[in-house]
């Protein structure tokens, strides 16, 4: 099997989530290739989303000759032909369409680019032979959007990287900690509101913001600023080594999104131990344990005020029971498994064809 993988996107600094899961699945890969097996990671210097992905990109595809092309995500070239195995992490701009950075451009623009997600991930989705999914959730959300696609999906669950060891902090003192981009679907909008109350019984506690600084994370910190509130940090981007240390030390990690393909920071949160305060929606409870996990009602802010209160008020208990969902998170989510699981759907393609 000649596997071609399109690998632009490859390496968390590129696109976090995406990029982390083309480097751990490819690397999980490499042991479990067979001696007539070749992977080819493509990574020719063409921008996703845009016009040459769709003119130049295929000629590229066809020259590295592949018995099957893997892409992990929906951008698949329109008038690419061949086999095809492509990797659907959510349905996000289906149900959100405004938790994009398209959304923040003129309202032809955000429309003209709605329309083209529509269609490229309809034809990719049409085109694969399999689609790849991690979670339970996004199978079902296939199901209903798109059934007459569900009987080509495959789940296969995502892994936990291992970051660095934590080491000495920059930050000190108590605090909770968000870490995540600040795209309208996160609800950081709602953290921040919640925050006036919380702060005014912990004055001794801070907020930490983690993310990249753009349009979303400005109207977040102006929305901090109209509020007045005290002891509110953004961290900026942080490094594997940074975010280890955050999470170590943090006293809770919370986490209001109202819509996940599979939801890493709370996963990685509670691997380091950390008690967390997430949003009750499906796929949260898909991919975490019962244990060190608090839940609260999606988009209640008065909700999410008292789960952080319960934690805050025993901690050492919290802390307790964040250590047995952080033993269980680690065995339950392993690239090693989520490897094994693509290859083998990769390989039934590759020899079909």
């Amino acid at each position: 099997m000649r596997l071609v993988i399109d690998a632009r996107m490859m390496g968390a600094g590129n696109t976090r989530g995406i990029g982390r899961y083309i480097k751990e699945i490819t690397e999980h890969l490499r042991p479990l290739l067979a001696g007539n097996d070749e992977m080819v990671l493509l990574q020719p210097d063409v921008p996703w989303y845009g016009l040459s992905e769709q003119i130049r990109f295929p000629s590229m595809i066809n020259e590295a000759k592949p018995d099957v092309l893997w892409v992990p995500h929906w951008n698949v070239p329109f008038f690419y032909r061949g086999p095809l195995v492509i990797t659907v992490h959510d349905l996000l701009l289906v149900h959100q369409p405004a938790s994009a950075k398209a959304s923040t451009r003129g309202p032809i623009t955000s429309w003209l680019k709605r329309v083209g997600h529509r269609i490229i991930l309809s034809n990719a989705m049409k085109r694969a032979s399999i689609i790849l999914v991690p979670t339970n959730a996004v199978a079902d959300d296939i199901k209903k959007y798109y059934p007459s696609m569900s009987n080509k999906v495959v789940v296969t669950g995502e892994g936990l990287s291992h970051l660095p060891a934590p080491g000495s902090s920059t930050i000190s003192g108590n605090y909770i900690l968000y870490v995540g981009s600040a795209y309208p679907h996160k609800r950081l909008d709602l953290l921040v509101d919640a925050w006036q109350s919380i702060s005014s019984k912990h004055p001794d506690l801070s907020l930490v913001i983690t993310g990249k600084d753009d349009v979303f994370l400005s109207r977040i910190k102006s929305q901090v600023q109209n509020n007045g509130s005290d002891h509110v940090l953004f961290a900026g981007p942080v490094n594997d080594q940074e975010l280890s240390t955050l999470y170590a030390n943090a006293s809770a990690f919370v986490f209001p999104s109202s819509f996940e393909g599979f939801g890493l920071p709370p996963v990685e949160a509670l691997a380091a131990g950390t008690p967390v305060i997430v949003s009750d929606i499906p796929v949260l409870r898909e991919v975490l344990p019962q244990k060190g996990v608090f839940y609260f009602r999606s988009g209640d802010k008065h909700g999410m005020i008292d789960a952080i209160e319960t934690v805050l008020s025993d901690l050492p208990k919290a802390d307790a029971e964040a250590a047995e969902g952080g033993e269980e998170v680690r065995r339950r989510h392993r690239w090693e498994d989520t490897a094994a699981r693509t290859y083998q759907a990769l390989r039934s393609i590759a020899y079909h064809h």
